[in-house]
């Protein structure tokens, strides 16, 4: 899955960690903090799917500490917010792709090659064989897409 892009990087700058960090002093456990890293992580675990819940719970936050989290930094669901539209947009072209085809996919396989001398076989052995192909167009997508309106 791609990196947070440039526009969750500016939200994450515009937070600021030292007074967040002063205000959720005490009412978190653990000594929990945030740092920009952190904010990245989240953003990462948005790209990759995971609900608020499994958020939480990599941050080792229950449910009560990760809402007051969110109620004292709103960053964090936007962070999530265009993480998770970018996934979106990723899966959507993803699937885009594999209904129109075209795509190219090499391949590498061993080959058995015989060896020969004055015409009588004196032994084999493997050589990689490459090349190139294109997928098909899957006929069943395309339809799902139209029929769903998932071109845009």
């Amino acid at each position: 899955m791609p990196k947070i892009n440039k526009e969750v990087e500016n939200i994450i700058d515009t937070v600021d960690i030292e007074t967040l960090n002063s205000v959720i002093q005490g009412n978190l456990s653990n000594g929990f903090t945030i740092t920009p890293k952190t904010l990245r992580n989240i953003g990462e675990w948005a790209l990759d799917g995971k609900s608020q819940f499994e958020i939480a719970h990599n941050l080792e936050l229950n449910e009560n500490e990760w809402n007051y989290l969110i109620q004292v930094c709103p960053a964090i669901l936007l962070v999530m917010q265009h993480c998770k539209a970018y996934a979106d947009v990723v899966v959507a072209g993803s699937l885009f792709q594999t209904a129109i085809g075209g795509k190219k996919i090499h391949h590498k396989e061993p080959m058995k090659v015989r060896d020969y001398l004055d015409g009588k076989c004196v032994g084999e052995h493997y050589e990689i064989v490459e090349w190139d192909t294109y997928s098909e167009p899957n006929p069943l997508l395309l339809k799902y897409l139209a029929e769903h309106k998932l071109s845009e």
